[in-house]
């Protein structure tokens, strides 16, 4: 029970308010673009990530300061901090001095062997490296846990950038994103390398669920987007837990699948598959608004 308040507390309510108030700054001096409709939205809600990573480590501090064992779900979320917290700045970063010309694993690549270092390419590499420092942390014990290694690096890297893929529909990238977190809590359940209690299990779903509370009704009212501070932060904590979860032999796969998929998504128009589909597209417009402001 404690963990399930601690998660709520801490994970959902605390970010919920802080961004509650943290948008009236935002509209004003957020830098705004105009959205896949004309209307002009301000770029700043995946700053949450970083709201939810602050607030998560003073909980976990006034829990030693109490004298109360820190549950064992805020134990296992620990080592996400540099992953998260860097995939939010770097995003930020991009977000708001990027230059927008080149895009893609293919854009940036091309900018970087024409002499022209671009804030997308210092993003993909910075995650990258991100991602491999959280997997060698976790998981180095030698040259025989290098597969594991690298798959788990491949995973977190590339899930960050293929839920930034989605962010281009107001919700789309949250819904992507909730659709993971479904997956990953089937993973918690049964994964045969991690072993929690199903109070931790429920409170580390919860607090997953936070950034997202706390933002929702802002990204789908079209008053703000998500940016690639918050989609990718979404990807990074996704990745972290399917790394964290799945045998070595299932991550191969998993990042062989990611990389097919960002690599295709980069030439075919997901928004154009959802037109053409009407389940798709009933789920992807469910809750937006249609009335431009």
């Amino acid at each position: 029970m404690l963990a399930l308040i601690i998660s709520l507390v801490f994970c959902v309510l605390v970010p919920a308010l802080f961004m509650a108030m943290l948008t009236r700054s935002l509209r004003r001096s957020a830098p705004h673009y105009p959205n896949y409709r004309g209307v002009q939205v301000y770029n700043g809600l995946g700053i949450v990530w970083f709201v939810w990573l602050l607030s998560f480590w003073i909980g976990a501090h006034l829990l030693s300061a109490a004298g109360i064992l820190q549950p064992n779900w805020m134990s296992y979320l620990v080592p996400i901090f540099p992953l998260v917290s860097g995939s939010c700045i770097f995003g930020l970063f991009d977000d708001w001095v990027g230059d927008k010309s080149a895009k893609g694993f293919r854009g940036h690549l091309k900018s970087f062997f024409k002499g022209i270092l671009t804030t997308g390419g210092i993003k993909m590499v910075g995650i990258g490296l991100l991602a491999l420092f959280t997997a060698v942390s976790l998981y180095w014990q030698g040259p025989e846990s290098l597969p594991r290694i690298i798959c788990a690096t491949c995973v977190m890297a590339l899930f960050a950038n293929f839920i930034n893929l989605f962010d281009l529909r107001p919700g789309r990238a949250g819904k992507v994103y909730l659709l993971g977190l479904v997956l990953a809590t089937v993973c918690l359940v049964f994964s045969p390398l991690l072993f929690l209690a199903w109070p931790d299990i429920i409170a580390l779903v919860l607090a997953g669920l936070g950034p997202l509370v706390a933002v929702w009704r802002f990204d789908l009212g079209e008053e703000g987007m998500l940016g690639d501070a918050g989609a990718n932060s979404m990807g990074a904590f996704l990745g972290f837990i399917y790394a964290t979860t799945l045998p070595v032999w299932i991550l191969g796969i998993l990042s062989v699948v990611l990389l097919a998929l960002n690599l295709i998504l980069e030439r075919i128009s997901f928004s154009d598959i959802v037109a053409s589909n009407k389940v798709l597209s009933y789920l992807d417009g469910l809750g937006r608004q249609d009335v431009v402001k």
